[in-house]
């Protein structure tokens, strides 16, 4: 199960960095988070098929109470999925408006209102991109929506599933950990453009700009320190994934 998990990271995290780098400038980093959240996907979905099923001979144990998906989903790593994605979109709330979206010069012949450069005009100098702007805020936030709301449906199926508790909190801590790393990779390559692109000479010399560059080292440290984590996890899930017990068990035919 492992192998599958670390092949869909490792093949996500190349086709990201491919994209964003040496792909089409102005589409391809768009298909950066898609592609991520893909291959994730995809390496989970192998790796659970790789689990075997309980054969359904000889007596088995069930639990006096329902389970519940809250039962199975780790509290502090979700808790860390939730702090990462309000931090993105704090970032992508602020890069937004500062896109060529809402830049109006005809100082610039190269001044595309697209969106995906810096709205910045500093000495004729033309925009630079990829910049975190609406067009591609509105990319990366609708896939996270998505992968959520597919997580959402896929620990609410892990409560009926013929698996014991054990690949459940596995399973559950698998999923998790995986939206962890996308939200982790994410916020960390808008923050690494945000920074890259403000410290190009001439490009925004406000002092707003230059003011601001310092500030996003911070999410960039914490969303390679919280990639790791959530990588380590989806690939080496711990023992005894942390989950609540409940009810009393009894024998089930």
């Amino acid at each position: 199960m492992e192998l599958f998990r670390l092949a869909g990271l490792i093949a996500g995290v190349l086709a990201a960095w491919v994209l964003s780098v040496w792909g089409e400038p102005n589409i391809a980093p768009a298909l950066a988070v898609p592609a991520l959240a893909a291959s994730l996907a995809a390496g989970l979905w192998l790796a659970d098929r790789a689990v075997p099923r309980p054969a359904g001979a000889g007596v088995r144990t069930a639990r006096l109470v329902p389970r519940r998906t809250l039962d199975l989903v780790p509290a502090g790593p979700a808790a860390g999925v939730v702090l990462l994605t309000v931090a993105l979109g704090g970032l992508l709330g602020v890069t937004g408006p500062a896109s060529t979206a809402h830049t109006r010069s005809t100082v610039m012949p190269n001044n595309p209102l697209d969106g995906r450069h810096i709205g910045c005009v500093s000495g004729g100098v033309g925009q630079q991109g990829p910049w975190p702007g609406w067009f591609y805020a509105i990319t990366i936030g609708a896939t996270l929506a998505l992968v959520a709301a597919g997580t959402v449906v896929v620990l609410r199926r892990l409560v009926t599933r013929p698996v014991d508790d054990a690949d459940r909190r596995a399973t559950a801590n698998g999923v998790v950990s995986a939206l962890g790393v996308l939200t982790a990779v994410t916020l960390g390559g808008c923050a690494y453009f945000t920074h890259s692109i403000l410290g190009q000479p001439g490009v925004c010399e406000s002092p707003v700009a230059t003011s601001t560059r310092p500030w996003l080292l911070a999410p960039m440290l914490v969303a390679l320190a919280a990639g790791g984590y959530y990588a380590v996890r989806l690939v080496r899930p711990p023992s005894n994934p942390e989950a609540r017990r409940v009810g009393a068990v009894v024998a089930a035919r």
